[in-house]
């Protein structure tokens, strides 16, 4: 098995972590944030990628919040 195989289920959670670190960088480089909004934006980035990639299922979370 090689190495695209084996990051296939992540797919989305990589590029969700990639875009976050990218949109960071911007804030940063602007000088908003530092390391919390780094934290934060790849975060972020991960739970869409996780959602995208179907292993978070939100109905879940909502209802945990609501009780």
């Amino acid at each position: 098995m090689n190495l695209p195989e084996l990051l296939q289920p992540y797919k989305w959670r990589i590029i969700g972590v990639i875009v976050g670190l990218v949109i960071a960088v911007l804030f940063m480089t602007i000088g908003f944030g530092y390391t919390l909004l780094l934290l934060l934006i790849a975060g972020i980035g991960f739970l869409i990628g996780k959602w995208k990639d179907g292993q978070l299922d939100i109905n879940d979370w909502l209802k945990f919040l609501t009780k």
